[in-house]
């Protein structure tokens, strides 16, 4: 009985493993056309997305564009500039303010301004002083100091900077740029007394100032002058008398050009 049984199963196991046997070869196929697939796939990817390898410039091209990058236009007083210029400009002009031996600040313009023309953000009219050069600029709605900067080729933060343009304040329809700088006039410095001891507050005369170019803007001669009387005192004495004489004379234009 026991033997019958062993015999039984030996022929079942057989038979299951004949059929497991079959089950992985008639398997076998689907696996590797699967495997054929996955390669056909990734082939055809390679081919699809390939990159073409980017050229490598020649030394001489290298060079060609280090030199263009780093050339440089001294325009004197020791500024250099990038040779080109703001926007479609091939010269660029910048507006220096500095002092020489302890002298009053001064404003000086290096380059030459070139008009390249009205944009959509540099529009407004331009004057011109008594040799027909670029003098000064009225802004107009929706101009740019950017875009000024671009039409006269002169770098826009030293305009912004000679011109008193307070920090990220707007510039506003109205407002007159000058654009050339009388070297032998003094700079107005905004931001705080020559005589101002470490550490002391600027406040009050950043406000004074403020309010007198309001003033002179207004042609208000009377609170200019008022104005004058807590101003003078934190002025550079050279500077000092050129103003006070321009009150004397009722010389806006010159007032403005001080405090535009």
């Amino acid at each position: 009985m026991l033997t019958g049984m062993k015999r039984s199963t030996t022929i079942t196991a057989a038979v299951v493993a004949v059929a497991v046997a079959g089950l992985i070869v008639a398997a076998a196929p689907v696996v590797v056309s699967a495997a054929s697939a996955v390669f056909d796939v990734t082939s055809w990817a390679s081919e699809r997305f390939a990159v073409e390898p980017s050229p490598i410039p020649s030394p001489a091209a290298l060079k060609a564009e280090d030199t263009a990058e780093d050339e440089l236009v001294d325009l004197g007083d020791g500024i250099s500039v990038p040779a080109g210029g703001p926007g479609d400009c091939t010269t660029n002009a910048f507006i220096t303010i500095g002092s020489d031996d302890g002298s009053p600040m001064h404003a000086k313009l290096l380059g030459e301004l070139v008009d390249m023309g009205a944009s959509e953000l540099a529009g407004g009219p331009v004057t011109l002083d008594a040799d027909g050069r670029i003098f000064s600029y009225e802004v107009q709605s929706g101009d740019s100091l950017i875009a000024i900067g671009e039409r006269f080729c002169v770098d826009y933060v030293t305009v912004g900077s000679f011109n008193h343009v307070r920090g990220f304040e707007p510039i506003a329809p109205g407002d007159v740029l000058y654009l050339r700088p009388d070297p032998t006039l003094p700079f107005v410095d905004i931001y705080g007394p020559y005589n101002a001891a470490p550490g002391s507050s600027t406040i009050a005369y950043y406000d004074g100032v403020a309010a007198f170019s309001t003033a002179v803007a207004t042609a208000d001669l009377g609170a200019a002058r008022w104005l004058w009387q807590r101003l003078e005192k934190d002025m550079p004495p050279e500077t000092a008398a050129v103003i006070s004489q321009a009150l004397h004379d009722d010389d806006l234009p010159l007032l403005r050009r001080l405090f535009p």
